[in-house]
């Protein structure tokens, strides 16, 4: 069955949450029958569907939403299954299952099943006393009879601890911290969730057996664009992917551990080994960088949930290592969940003055207080009226040291989506699913009536962005709030670029201009430049002047949003190197 054409474009960006990606199958459905998506990102679980939704689009004329819609009924039965621990690690892993489950019982079977030998080496010097304390050839010695069972009742729940903590310390991180390596282990039927996502992707993009897997390369040369972002946690940032720059190299037996056979090689067969300054003896080290790199691998980078699902390994030279050389400066770098650094990155695909929206679907928790009287079911929202950004963050109470210790780490992590998502312009174009503390997240085992109320929710998302939705005023709100910043960046540039010099022996900007060709680093030689600099420069500033001259009047400046934003120079999570636009380069974004 094919997908019918949309008569309008979009971009989509989606927040992680594990398993609470279930949400988005359905509701992409429901925005590909008016919309076409042009640009696709996501975190973690929305790096899955980013991933799934840019292969519908690829595959929209073979019927590719046709099988996304299908995907919710295939997963209500065999979520759990995509979580496939490593035969070593699988004890551990359905000691964490217990553990998730809050239930004494089911923890204390997961210890005794998991780990019988550590439990009856343990028990056994109790069990020793107890039948020397009971010997037929004497009166039985209750008091040691006593000790004996307190000691075999000690030993079976401290050893099987004793032996979680060290698997927990010593082989989990030698799986580079994740229970599960995405692939099919031994004794599963079905397939596991990389094994799973790769196929997903190439079945829904239509690639026939042996024609995947499906690259960025493909995507692009159908105008269709995705992105997620991944957490370096060795230098401490996160990176949009695909990368902007050619840093890294994958290591190919490493990747054989975590990705099928055949992406694997497809990415050998794409790129090249690296330099000879890496000093890379083994000679599997080949550049990570590619335009034909797999879709899954972006997808499969985002969500390494820490302790769940290993991460992902790459290797760079750290030049900063002034003292060594060759080799000795190769550094393995393991990057994890983006939701570590971004979980919803709104700021994906944003423009001046929009053309399209850039819908967002968001996750958050079902807290009945903040239900209208009559709408108790209702569990999305999508703001349209103009009010305060400030009042629309909500309190999310914590208690206990473990509830302030992740408070702290949410705080840290999500500041600044959360602040993006609330401002005027952004709001109305975010659509967010409240899920109740049984649904989504670390569920692995929710009952499939759980799982198809979840697509539900995504289906009534899907359905409120197309019912309710009004692009003009987007727009319109987008100008309002726009205008003024770029007019206070005006006013402050001009105000500095006017600026005498700051210091004895210091220029003012002009005289700095002039000065230019004595500069150390990227020194203008040539007069024609120079010139050529100096008027597009006083061409801003006299922007900025005839504004500062002429400001808003109080009365229209009330009328406009508050500025809850500034426009400031931020870093590319990407990388990547562009220069200013020019008449053959005009597509620098902001």
């Amino acid at each position: 069955m094919k997908d019918s054409p949309p008569t309008h474009r979009c971009d989509l960006v989606m927040k992680g949450g594990i398993t609470s990606g279930v949400v988005y199958p359905r509701a992409v459905v429901g925005l590909s029958r008016k919309y076409r998506f042009e640009n696709i990102g996501g975190t973690s679980a929305g790096a899955i569907a980013a991933a799934v939704t840019a292969a519908a689009e690829y595959g929209r004329a073979s019927g590719g939403f046709t099988r996304v819609a299908a995907l919710p009924q295939d997963l209500s039965k065999t979520l759990l299954e995509k979580f496939q621990p490593t035969p070593q690690l699988a004890p551990l892993f359905r000691l964490a299952l217990a553990g998730l489950s809050g239930k004494p019982t089911a923890i204390l079977r997961a210890l005794l099943t998991g780990y019988p030998v550590a439990a009856a080496g343990a028990a056994l010097p109790g069990a020793v006393i107890m039948v020397l304390a009971a010997a037929p050839h004497k009166p039985a010695d209750w008091g040691f009879l006593v000790l004996g069972g307190l000691l075999v009742l000690a030993g079976l729940l401290i050893g099987p601890l004793l032996a979680a903590r060290k698997q927990a310390t010593r082989d989990l991180p030698e799986q580079d911290y994740g229970l599960c390596t995405g692939l099919t282990q031994p004794g599963y039927s079905g397939p596991a969730l990389t094994d799973w996502l790769s196929a997903t992707i190439d079945d829904v993009a239509g690639l026939g057996r042996g024609k995947g897997p499906l690259t960025i390369g493909q995507l692009r040369a159908e105008g269709i664009n995705v992105q997620t972002v991944t957490t370096d946690i060795t230098t401490h940032r996160p990176y949009a992917l695909p990368m902007g720059n050619n840093l890294h190299a994958f290591h190919e037996d490493e990747f054989r551990r975590l990705f099928p056979g055949h992406v694997v090689d497809h990415m050998i067969a794409c790129s090249s080994k690296v330099a000879d300054e890496w000093g890379d003896a083994s000679g599997k080290l080949h550049y990570f960088q590619s335009d034909d790199l797999p879709v899954v691998v972006l997808a499969r980078m985002s969500l390494s949930f820490p302790g769940l699902i290993s991460a992902v390994p790459l290797h760079r030279i750290d030049y900063t290592l002034v003292r060594l050389d060759g080799a000795r400066k190769i550094r393995r770098c393991l990057f994890s969940d983006g939701g570590i650094s971004s979980n919803f990155p709104v700021h994906f695909f944003d423009r001046f003055l929009p053309q399209t929206p850039t819908f967002g679907i968001a996750l958050s928790e079902y807290d009945i207080a903040r239900a209208k009287p009559g709408e108790e079911d209702q569990r999305i929202t999508l703001p349209t009226t103009p009010d305060s950004a400030g009042r629309l963050l909500p309190t999310r109470p914590f208690g206990g040291l473990a509830g302030f210790v992740m408070a702290m780490f949410d705080s840290a992590k999500d500041w600044q989506d959360s602040l993006q998502a609330v401002l005027t312009g952004y709001r109305e174009r975010i659509a967010t699913v409240a899920l109740k503390a049984d649904e989504g997240g670390l569920n692995l085992q929710m009952p499939p009536e759980t799982i198809c109320r979840l697509t539900e929710f995504g289906e009534q998302a899907g359905r409120t962005f197309v019912e309710e939705f009004d692009l003009k005023e987007h727009r319109w709100r987008r100008f309002l709030t726009e205008l003024p910043l770029i007019e206070d960046l005006l006013i402050e540039y001009a105000r500095h670029w006017d600026s005498p010099e700051p210091g004895p022996g210091d220029l003012s900007y002009p005289a700095l201009l002039d000065d230019a060709a004595n500069r150390k680093a990227y020194a203008l030689r040539t007069a024609t430049h120079r010139k050529a600099l100096l008027l597009r420069a006083e061409r801003l500033a006299a922007l900025g002047r005839a504004l500062s001259a002429d400001p808003m009047t109080a009365s229209l400046a009330q009328a406009l949003p508050l500025r809850r934003a500034r426009l400031r120079v931020v870093a590319n999570m990407d990388d990547e190197a562009s220069r200013p636009a020019t008449a053959n380069n005009n597509s620098a974004q902001p």
